[in-house]
């Protein structure tokens, strides 16, 4: 096998040699692209019509793949978009999408929002994450026609504490860029996109908890992710506590979608095993309408900073959440490659996203990397239908799907 190493520029062939790899939908660009040096953080949505269905996926990336924050923000840098047919082999574009309308404008993709180049105090002029995108009714912002929302993390030049233990250090350490706070960007197409500017005095919708002091979340907010009516919005985020030494999730609540009120933590992982036994990260909590059930993804962070993807089910989305004892989707094991080192995902696997199908079945998107830092790919497991695994109503087994072509 191939090992897939995104700090080396990938040839078209290199490209289909990685897509033999089980599981890898999505590898880095080619040389030259905006994307070149790593992908990560993917938002996958389906759209059905008449005759067809259309898949499309948000995700982040950048040209080079070194920065010191990937060990917390990884592949923070621009936000590209890609399109499909069938959710497995997308069409991307190597630079800025440019088309604006006409029948071009639907396989126009590429980068679609970078770094903030236009407000010098911005929270986001530094770096940005997507983390949800969804499509509410625009009533709110007065013109009553449908449009996309996107939510994402964005960090600015700020040099800001980073908390000890947060990247295996005994100590804090000053790191640019890491403090992280929410930001929305709303689009009429899913290409071009205008910042909406939030409540905090840098753009974001709303700041981390005050710097230096005891609340939980006061190292960043990240991976901002939404569930609800527009009149009635839950968001998830996740940051580390260094009181409890963890990663953990919480939430904030809103009417409007673009003022938020922090209600706190409500999840750090099942505390029970050693896969989370540093709690959890990037996440995405569905509702699922046949098991009548929220259903969480998240990225468990092991004691050795280990990355996999746990899941938890809760009747109400806030607490009384119930763990899975072991991963749904683990870093790739030996036993699977004639070299576990080539496999593509053999570093670890995180932020999740998933998609509730038909019968039960569920499609999870999610990061992979070969190698510490950056995330190196995009993934996609599916439910493994001979497996009958239930948690509250919910399938829990997944398998890596099986190697298909890009392109």
């Amino acid at each position: 096998m191939l090992q897939v190493s995104c700090r080396a520029a990938h040839s078209a062939t290199a490209q289909a040699a990685e897509l033999q790899q089980a599981g890898l939908i999505f590898p880095c660009g080619r040389p030259g692209s905006w994307d070149e040096g790593c992908v990560g953080s993917p938002v996958v949505r389906w759209y059905r019509g008449d005759n067809e269905q259309r898949w499309v996926m948000w995700y982040s990336g950048r040209a080079t793949a070194s920065d010191p924050i990937d060990s917390i923000h990884p592949s923070a840098g621009s936000i590209g978009m890609v399109v499909s047919g069938d959710g497995v082999q997308w069409t991307r574009g190597q630079a800025d999408v440019e088309v604006t309308r006409g029948q071009e404008k639907e396989t126009d993709v590429g980068k679609v929002l970078g770094p903030n180049e236009d407000e010098w105090w911005g929270h986001d002029t530094r770096h940005l994450t997507v983390s949800d995108v969804q499509v509410f009714s625009r009533d709110a912002v007065g013109e009553g026609v449908g449009v996309y929302w996107m939510y994402y993390s964005g960090g600015n030049f700020e040099a800001a504490d980073c908390p000890a233990g947060l990247q295996g250090a005994d100590s804090s350490q000053i790191i640019e860029g890491i403090r992280t706070r929410p930001g929305l960007a709303m689009s009429q197409d899913a290409r071009h996109w205008a910042r909406i500017e939030g409540g905090h005095h840098t753009g974001a919708l709303f700041d981390a908890g005050k710097e230096g002091s005891d609340e939980w979340d006061a190292a960043f907010v990240g991976s901002p992710q939404v569930t609800g009516r527009l009149d009635a919005l839950r968001m998830y985020y996740h940051s580390f506590d260094p009181q409890k030494g963890k990663w953990g999730i919480g939430i904030a609540e809103s009417d409007n979608g673009m003022g938020w009120q922090k209600r706190g933590p409500i999840f750090w992982g099942s505390e029970q095993h050693d896969f989370d036994a540093r709690g959890a990260a990037a996440h995405h909590v569905v509702q699922d309408f046949e098991a009548r059930r929220y259903v969480m993804f998240y990225e468990a962070v092991a004691k050795d900073n280990t990355r996999s993807i746990g899941m938890a089910v809760s009747p109400t989305g806030v607490d009384d959440w119930e763990c899975l004892p072991e991963p749904v989707l683990q870093p790739a094991q030996s036993e699977a490659y004639d070299n576990a080192e080539a496999a593509w995902d053999a570093q670890g696997v995180g932020a999740p996203c998933a998609l509730a199908m038909a019968s039960g079945q569920w499609r999870l998107y999610y990061a992979g990397r070969a190698e510490a830092g950056a995330w190196g790919g995009i993934g996609l497991a599916i439910t493994d239908i001979t497996n009958l695994q239930e948690l509250q109503g919910v399938r829990t087994a997944f398998k890596r799907t099986q190697p298909r072509g890009l392109d």
